[in-house]
């Protein structure tokens, strides 16, 4: 063949240069030239991904540490500490145990009413880990390990999309949380979480079919999924693109109600009560609406007027901060206008409220998020708040983790 064209000749010279001028200089590593030359970068994690697994790594381990700890000095008058295995299941996580083992409506003995206020997304889960895992305890850490961490990259996601920069702040809040123990063990705080936070992010970037998929899974393990539902219900009705609000509400009034549906008809078909699910949580929880001022003065009482013993006493404290800082979330979602995370959180409040005291409200603090994505957004601005804010609740997060670990009551 002969000589190429004059034209070809210099395309080739030109690439030639740029190829010189991006490499590196001899002696750089090969595989550090691939990088600079973007052959790596596209293999490089998402930096959301990055911080959520630095803060979930350090919670993990955190979490561990007050468990050896507590297994230790928990027991003073005792010369050998507690079992390790022991430290993580009590309270919620026997009774989620039992229904993965034995259904709701189990043998005399392994079952009681009440366990059917647990809804059953987080049992069939954890009967599912265990034919991996045939360790009970081991599968419900299990669990919880994996779904705290989707959780926190859920959250630090959305964050990030509420404001550049603060992704990092509520996750770091989030895991420091008073309640945040219960994001480590057999509960179904982070199972939910790791459902409702991709749900609403999707719905915020307008994909309303994965936001009801994600959705569908918050409500089969919890209530709060139709508080979620509630709140993306609104935000689809505030969004600008009107013509397409039908399917939009269609999907999310259809796709998250199939559990709650389908969990109503078992219970129907085994106790032939509509309301089976309400009527075990008045009975056995003593959740009903009644009076706010007589549940406030109730709690009140267990609180402050040395009722019960000094631990018990505590927690009812913690419940009486927890339930004001949701109500101070909820004025400043309205304030703000923010109409889909005001009413989220409304119904949130509304329910725990509705009882006969406060009860398991820090727990339940953790899955508003509203609230950790505003945090992070005034951290993001004045960090001297983020210091104020972790100077409280790392400690309380230690005392509430040493209280559970050892059996006693933590919220």
């Amino acid at each position: 063949m002969g000589t190429a064209p004059p034209a070809r000749e210099a395309v080739r010279s030109a690439a030639r240069e740029a190829v010189e001028r991006a490499a590196p200089e001899v002696g750089q590593p090969r595989l550090a030239r691939l990088g600079r030359l973007g052959g790596l970068r596209r293999l490089r994690p998402d930096p959301t991904v990055q911080t959520a697994a630095a803060l979930w790594l350090a919670s993990k381990v955190a979490i561990v540490a007050l468990g050896w700890i507590a297994s230790w000095i928990m027991r003073p008058s005792y010369r050998h500490p507690l079992r390790f295995s022991f430290l993580w299941e009590h309270w919620d996580a026997t009774q989620f145990r039992i229904v993965a083992e034995y259904g709701y409506f189990g043998p005399p003995g392994t079952s009681n009413p009440g366990q059917v206020a647990f809804f059953p997304g987080y049992p069939l889960l954890l009967r599912g880990v265990h034919l991996l895992i045939p360790n009970w305890t081991g599968a419900e850490v299990a669990i919880g390990t994996a779904a705290s961490f989707f959780a926190v990259l859920g959250l630090v996601r959305l964050a990030e999309d509420y404001q550049l920069g603060s992704g990092r702040w509520a996750g770091l809040f989030l895991l420091a949380a008073p309640a945040a123990v219960f994001l480590a063990v057999g509960y179904s705080e982070a199972l939910f979480l790791a459902f409702a936070l991709p749900a609403w992010l999707a719905a915020r970037r307008g994909a309303w079919i994965r936001a009801s998929l994600y959705a569908a899974g918050a409500s089969a393990v919890r209530v709060n999924g139709l508080f979620l539902v509630a709140g993306l219900v609104v935000m689809a009705l505030l969004a600008k693109d009107a013509a397409s609000r039908r399917s939009r509400l269609a999907a999310l009034l259809t796709i998250p109600l199939v559990p709650v549906t389908a969990y109503t008809f078992y219970l129907y078909e085994h106790t032939g009560d509509w309301l089976a699910w309400q009527h075990a949580e008045e009975r056995d929880w003593r959740r009903h609406f009644g009076n706010p001022v007589t549940t406030f003065r109730t709690t009140w009482q267990v609180a402050a007027d040395h009722l019960f013993r000094t631990p018990l006493a505590f927690a009812f404290q913690l419940e009486l901060v927890a339930v004001a800082l949701l109500l101070i979330t909820i004025i400043a979602m309205l304030w703000r206008r923010h109409w889909p995370e005001a009413c989220y959180t409304a119904l949130t409040t509304a329910a725990l409220v509705a009882a006969h005291w406060y009860f398991s409200v820090p727990r339940a603090v953790l899955l508003v998020f509203p609230l950790w994505c505003g945090l992070a957004r005034l951290a993001w601005q004045r960090l001297w708040l983020a210091g104020l804010w972790l100077g409280v609740s790392v400690p309380l997060m230690f005392v509430t983790a040493l209280l559970y670990f050892s059996g006693r009551w933590a919220g």
